[in-house]
């Protein structure tokens, strides 16, 4: 068996597509399909991450042994299995969703079932075509679909912690602990995140992942300014809902810039 034939045999049996093998290879697809082929050969450093990933040796990699070949059929049962309980969330989630607006409606309260309906749907669209951690990004979909809903009914944020040793008795005390509550939330699935991400392969600090670090700083920093309220204000326009929008939106890019950046270092540092 070639070595292009055992990458495809061991990327089968991961159950992963050429797409998410170029993923943690850092590489491009098409890469990976001419490796495949046995149209080019991975060179060293590439063999090895091949290996590490795979959870194979080296000689179990390009020589095919058959000790390889008796854990091959037990991790496909495995991968196949998780397949089939995230096909199963995803049509219990999208049932559930179906339900709520079918109940609401009979109630006459159409919107307020298309509003409760509106997290199982999300949730069971994740599970239905994210192959990859569904229930990491689930969490973050229900924090952010709270967190927009909090700052719409309520006003409430997690970024008005940093008004904490300001705050008024007349402002309620009560709001300022849901913010320390949205804000550890907050953190706790921005370090879950890192963690599972960055465990996930390693990275070379080259000069484009430098480069690609520095301009996420760069952006992050920016996303730090009230750049929603400048922006109505020099034109001449009302501040509205639409200004806490881009405030919602500003603060959940800023999470996700911190993931990545978080991610670089913790791949950065692994290798």
């Amino acid at each position: 068996m070639s070595l292009g034939e055992n990458i495809n045999r061991l990327r089968t049996a991961k159950n992963m597509s050429q797409g998410d093998l170029a993923e943690a290879m850092e590489v491009s697809r098409q890469s990976i399909s001419k490796w495949e082929t046995d149209g080019a050969v991975p060179e060293l450093d590439k063999l090895v991450r091949l290996s590490e990933l795979f959870g194979v040796t080296l000689d179990e990699l390009v020589a095919g042994k058959a000790g390889q070949k008796e854990e091959g059929p037990r991790t496909v049962v495995v991968e196949r299995r998780r397949v089939e309980g995230r096909k199963l969330a995803a049509l219990v989630l999208l049932g559930m969703a179906f339900l709520t607006v079918l109940v609401c409606t009979a109630g006459r309260v159409f919107w307020l079932g298309v509003l409760l309906g509106t997290p199982f749907f999300i949730c069971g669209l994740i599970c239905l075509l994210v192959e990859r951690r569904p229930g990491l990004w689930c969490a973050w979909a229900l924090f952010l679909m709270v967190d927009g809903f909090l700052r719409y009914g309520t006003g409430l944020s997690w970024v008005q912690v940093r008004f904490t040793f300001l705050w008024k008795p007349s402002w309620n005390y009560t709001r300022l602990a849901i913010a320390w509550c949205q804000l550890l939330c907050a953190m706790t699935l921005l370090v879950g995140t890192v963690l599972k991400l960055g465990r996930a392969g390693t990275m070379e600090w080259t000069k484009k992942n430098r480069t690609l670090f520095a301009a996420g700083c760069v952006l992050f920093l920016l996303l730090s300014l009230p750049l929603g309220t400048w922006l109505f204000q020099a034109g001449g326009l009302p501040v509205s809902g639409l200004v806490t929008f881009m405030g919602w939106f500003q603060d959940g890019l800023r999470l996700a810039l911190l993931a990545a950046l978080g991610t670089m270092l913790v791949r950065g540092r692994k290798r």
